[in-house]
Formats: structure tokens, sequence, C-alpha cells
């Protein structure tokens, strides 16, 4: 079966007007995907990188356990994760050297954050100058979202108010944040904060739980959904507008359509959107076990079968992101940092 998105032409509409006639099919055993395992759900996590078809699954060699929730960096050299290493929940990077062989080290590995409060999701802006994270250092029993500049460390507030405010995910063009905020009534709704005017915008509103937002290439925003009676949770994607004001995101479109027992979570995009990974769990309530899977998009069709790319069964992976482009944008003008070269891939 093959679903089609009411809008997932838009990024292959821009690039024919853009002059490129069609996108070849990226080469997979030559990408890359980092992501956490644990030899048991609650068990000491690691971080590992694979290629993106699967192979070459190979652990990040970062000195000590207790890491998780990988985000590579835009130019694709450095990644951030949260680790318990010194005691609490602490945002850290570290720059990726690949060895050449399925193998991969790290370098200038550096705490980012020292609250003694629990820091955590770091997710890093189109421009290579943020890192959007939540952390419950204004009040512990609450979670919002903050924003470390990574030339100075220093730290200030994007979201404010007694919520649980959790996976924080930046816009392609920096302008927004889409994140999940737990409210009063115990539901899970998918948010976005505008940078600009500080608005948090509602785009899901309903009696079930949507959570894990990230950004197309095109701009929409994928997620996840549970079902009603919480046997499944699919991938959806909607517009980040509610235009017509039913207080949901429109052109909502399904994505994956999981079984019983099947958990989909934690999807992001290839950078050019011909492929999404997620985590599916087997699970009630999407605990894990976990897998790390992928599907194909072409010409805004979801493509079958989905392919599972760790296929373990106790162990548990989750949080897996895709090496992204090689370049940072600052100003809507390619550039590298000192002494490195952007190239394009």
């Amino acid at each position: 079966m093959t679903r089609t998105l009411t809008h997932g032409v838009t990024l292959a509409a821009m690039i024919v007007l853009l002059g490129c006639q069609s996108t070849p099919t990226p080469d997979w055993a030559s990408q890359r995907i980092g992501f956490t395992r644990a030899p048991q759900p609650g068990g000491k996590e690691t971080l590992w990188i694979m290629n993106g078809d699967g192979s070459g699954q190979s652990p990040l060699q970062l000195g000590a356990d207790g890491n998780s929730s990988l985000t590579w960096s835009p130019d694709g050299y450095d990644v951030a994760f949260e680790s318990i290493r010194d005691g609490n929940l602490e945002i850290y990077t570290a720059r990726i050297i690949d060895n050449g062989d399925h193998t991969y080290s790290t370098e200038d590995i550096q705490r980012r954050t020292t609250s003694p409060a629990e820091d955590s999701s770091p997710s890093w802006s189109h421009d290579c100058a943020w890192l959007a994270f939540s952390s419950n250092r204004a009040n512990q029993n609450y979670y919002n979202l903050y924003q470390l500049d990574v030339s100075t460390n220093i730290v200030t507030p994007i979201t404010s108010g007694s919520y649980e405010d959790l996976s924080p995910s930046w816009s392609p063009d920096g302008s927004k944040v889409a994140f999940t905020r737990s409210l009063d009534d115990g539901s899970r709704e998918i948010y976005i904060h505008v940078m600009r005017s500080g608005q948090d915008i509602r785009l899901t509103n309903n009696a079930v739980n949507d959570t894990d937002p990230s950004w197309s290439p095109a701009g929409r925003i994928i997620f996840a959904r549970q079902s009603e009676d919480g046997n499944r949770a699919a991938l959806f994607e909607m517009d980040p507008v509610d235009a017509d004001g039913d207080g949901n995101g429109d052109h909502l479109d399904p994505i994956t359509l999981p079984n019983e027992n099947e958990y989909d979570q934690k999807p992001e995009y290839f950078r050019d959107g011909s492929a999404i990974v997620f985590i599916r769990s087997q699970l009630a309530g999407g605990g894990g076990p976990g897998d790390v899977w992928k599907l194909l998009v072409q010409n805004g069709t979801i493509m079958d079968p989905l392919r599972n790319l760790t296929q373990t069964n106790v162990q548990h992976e989750h949080g897996a992101r895709w090496k992204r482009n090689g370049v940072c944008v600052r100003n809507g003008t390619y550039s590298a940092p000192t002494g490195r070269t952007a190239v394009m891939r």
C-alpha cells in the first residue's frame, strides 16, 4: 500500500522551479544515522552510528556511558547529546572523527550546561549558533525550553509557564521551534514557538497524545500520534499553521499505518525529503524495546515496504537522527566554521 501526502510535492516543485529536473536517489550506504542503544529498556545507554542502509553499526567512543538524544550540527562535523556522566543530566557537544573503517571516535568533548537541574533533548539550529533544549532549571516541577549560545554557553529561556515542554525542533529557517507540551488534563500536544514574537501556537487539540515533532525540508511538521485506544501510535504530517481555526494544523496526512502494539515515534526526514527514519517499539505505551526503521518517499508518495535497520529484539534503540548536510547557513549564505571547508553533501 502507498499513501500520498497532500502537500508532499512542495519540495519537488521548488526543485523543478530552480532548474533541477530530478533528484538522484541517495546512496544510502554513504549516509550516516546516529542513534541511542541500550542492552534493554532502562539499561545503560550509548551512542551509535550506522550507514543509511543499516550497515556498519558502530559505537561512538565518548569516554563514558550514559549518553543519549544525539543531534547532528548542521555542518555535520559535531554532535550534541545529553549525558549523566557528571552526575546529572547535562548537554554536551563533541567533534566526530570518521576513522574510515566503520568506526568513529571523538575529540573536543565539551560540557555545555552546568545547572543542577535536568537539561535534555538538544536540537541544533540551522545556522549552527544555538542549541535548544528542555530543562526544569526554573522550577523542578516543570520543564520549559531554553536556547544555548554555542559560542559563549550563555543560556536564555524560549518558553515559560507551568508546563512540561519537551522535544524541541528548529524550523528549517530558524524562525520557529516545534515542541511537545504536556497540559493539565494529561494530554500531550504539538506547539510551535515563534522566535520573533515569543508566541506559542497550539497545533493539535484532541484527547490523544501527540508528540515528537520535527520539520520536513518543505517546512511541514511530522509527529507521532497515539490511537484513542492506546494500542498503537502512527506518524502524521501537517502544516505549521491553523488557517481554518479548528485548533489543529492544516492538511493533516497519515504517514505510517502501524499494527496493534506497534508504536512509531521520533520521526526525522532525510535532508532532501526522500526518506524518514523513526523508532518503532512493540510494547504497550511505546516504551520499547525499539528499533530504527526507515521509509522512502517518492514524489510525495510513501513507498512500502518499510525497512527495519537495526533488527534487535532485546536491545533498545531510539532517537535516530540523520547526519546533516555539511554547511551552516548564516543570514541566507553558506559558511563553514574557521579552518573548515563548506562542503555540500
